[in-house]
């Protein structure tokens, strides 16, 4: 599995866009059991070391369980990202705005910063509302299929 279109040596932040095809109960982390209705789910993070590297990993099947993202993609399946390339940290004006407009799944993914949630929640598509919010945002954005036919190990 891999994103269709390369992040190349870009840095900045990124939206997973996510679908949880059943709803189910989840142990994540120290966060303990949360309920995840089914539906779509864009979860924000930041790359400043490298997006490739950051969405790569997320892809990834053979990972240590390190992240609260890593627990929910246990279950869950990646439908494309959106990528924002920038040289600062973004990924909290990002939540900000995205809070704004989607319900959100309390303290997931934010245990370094102090944005209520970094994951949202829509019983529909998100893409078409998010692309418009990061376009209001002036963010420099470009959406990233993802090709299940290959490996990530194969990506080269």
């Amino acid at each position: 599995m891999h994103f269709q279109e390369r992040a190349g040596t870009m840095r900045g932040s990124y939206v997973l866009l996510i679908e949880l095809p059943k709803a189910q109960m989840i142990s994540v982390g120290r966060l303990k059991a949360i309920y995840f209705p089914r539906g779509y789910y864009a979860y924000v993070g930041s790359a400043m070391g490298g997006i490739k590297g950051r969405l790569g990993r997320h892809l990834g099947t053979n990972k240590k369980i390190h992240w609260h993202i890593d627990y929910l993609l246990e279950k869950a399946s990646i439908n494309g990202a959106i990528v924002c390339e920038t040289e600062d940290r973004a990924e909290c004006a990002i939540v900000q705005a995205l809070g704004a407009q989607f319900d959100a799944i309390p303290s997931f993914g934010s245990s370094d910063c102090r944005c209520h949630s970094h994951l949202f929640f829509a019983s529909g598509e998100m893409k078409p509302k998010i692309m418009e919010i990061l376009d209001s945002l002036r963010m420099r954005s470009r959406l990233l299929g993802v090709d299940t036919s290959r490996d990530v190990a194969g990506q080269g």
